[in-house]
């Protein structure tokens, strides 16, 4: 309120316009700020990890879906409660936990086609690590073929029901929607568009390079599993709780382990390659 007493404005009324979705106004702040910024750079290596699973078609052996995860968290921050170590457990080592499991499930039966397995850096600092891959990638790039991307799917109540953001995007949401069928899984529509979710993780990084792709997370089904969604944004997210002493529902990780092994099968054994819906805002980066 006292930034914006001279403009003859209140907070409390622009809360109001954009809770009602009302334009907001525009206006000289009559104030003048100064301040001083002091930056510090240093060179720093992160390196990303990728592995190629060959495929057992003669053709299609020569395109790749990539599955992704992030590796990185926080590191040391700011103590809270006593704590300076920022674990992440959700956020990301269960995804690169179930990159691994899946990893091992597929050696066992590898699919038609080629299929990455990327561990990325940097995430937390702007997508930087699958940024470098997706533009400088260990395959060829016109032969990346789709991107499934985990980012903390929150394997902490048992799996009923599940997001694939990007489903409405691309040829992929039709397999993704099939595989959770197939595993009495019911596919959710993205619960609050307005995060903008689908481009907010490392998924994005691909999308700009014209692969379509989609990123997993579980849904709530009852108001219990809500409030235990509720809990961890706002007690454990990027906070040193999100770590092994938190619950975790092991057998709803197992499960979704399963249903993201059927869907990478699905999408490496179909022969039509992945496509942008017509109608899709990211068909523009298509190559």
């Amino acid at each position: 309120d006292a930034l914006l007493a001279p403009a003859g404005h209140e907070f409390a009324d622009l809360l109001a316009l954009a809770d009602a979705g009302a334009p907001m106004p525009r206006f000289d702040l009559k104030q003048r700020l100064a301040g001083t910024i002091v930056a510090r750079t240093r060179p720093v290596s992160a390196p990303n990890i990728a592995a190629v699973l060959p495929g057992t078609d003669p053709a299609l052996a020569r395109q790749y879906v990539v599955l992704s995860a992030h590796l990185d968290h926080l590191g040391i921050g700011e103590p809270i409660g006593g704590d300076r170590i920022y674990n992440g457990a959700m956020d990301n080592a269960s995804g690169i936990a179930s990159l691994l499991e899946c990893a091992t499930a597929l050696a066992a039966n590898p699919p038609k086609r080629s299929v990455v397995f990327l561990a990325v850096t940097a995430e937390e600092k702007g997508l930087l690590g699958s940024r470098y891959y997706a533009n400088r990638p260990t395959v060829p790039a016109a032969q990346i073929a789709a991107n499934v991307n985990m980012d903390m799917f929150l394997p902490i109540y048992p799996l009923a029901r599940m997001v694939a953001y990007g489903a409405d995007q691309s040829s992929l949401g039709r397999q993704a929607e099939a595989a959770a069928r197939a595993a009495n899984i019911t596919l959710a529509p993205d619960p609050a568009p307005d995060r903008n979710l689908f481009v907010r993780s490392d998924q994005y990084s691909f999308i700009r390079t014209g692969v379509p792709a989609l990123s997993l997370k579980f849904e709530s089904a009852t108001p219990g599993q809500k409030a235990a969604e509720g809990e961890f944004l706002h007690n454990r997210y990027h906070a040193p709780s999100d770590d092994l002493a938190q619950p975790v529902d092991k057998a709803a990780a197992a499960r979704f382990n399963v249903y993201l092994v059927n869907l990478i099968t699905a999408i490496a054994d179909t022969p039509a390659r992945p496509t942008w819906n017509t109608d899709s805002f990211f068909r523009r980066f298509a190559r």
